[in-house]
């Protein structure tokens, strides 16, 4: 094989490699009922942008708005007469688990529930 032909091979690869790593995520990938590691009662995030957490006798603890946003999720809910925005950096997704950073530097998982 040519150097200029195996040149073009290895960069092939390498861009397919990289290409790989940068799976783009859409919300999606995040509606779905989830147990985070930071509570007992799991969380909804619902294909609508809606997030409530609630009992299993359907009592309704939080509730909000939730978006994907530059990979960040972006909560939101209301605190008095405000709508806070609680924007939290998004780790890693994998197939029944993601990741996020918290504003206070802490990492929350979620594990999808069946």
């Amino acid at each position: 094989m040519k150097v200029a032909g195996f040149r073009g091979v290895l960069l092939a690869g390498l861009l397919l490699i990289g290409l790989a790593g940068c799976k783009r995520y859409s919300e999606q990938d995040f509606v779905g009922q989830w147990q985070s590691s930071r509570a007992v009662t799991p969380i909804h995030l619902a294909a609508n942008g809606e997030w409530e957490i609630r009992k299993d006798d359907g009592t309704v603890l939080q509730y909000g708005i939730w978006r994907y946003e530059d990979k960040k999720l972006i909560w939101s809910f209301k605190q008095g007469d405000r709508v806070i925005d609680d924007p939290t950096a998004v780790l890693s997704v994998d197939v029944g688990k993601f990741s996020i950073r918290e504003r206070d530097g802490t990492t929350t998982v979620f594990r999808r529930l069946p």
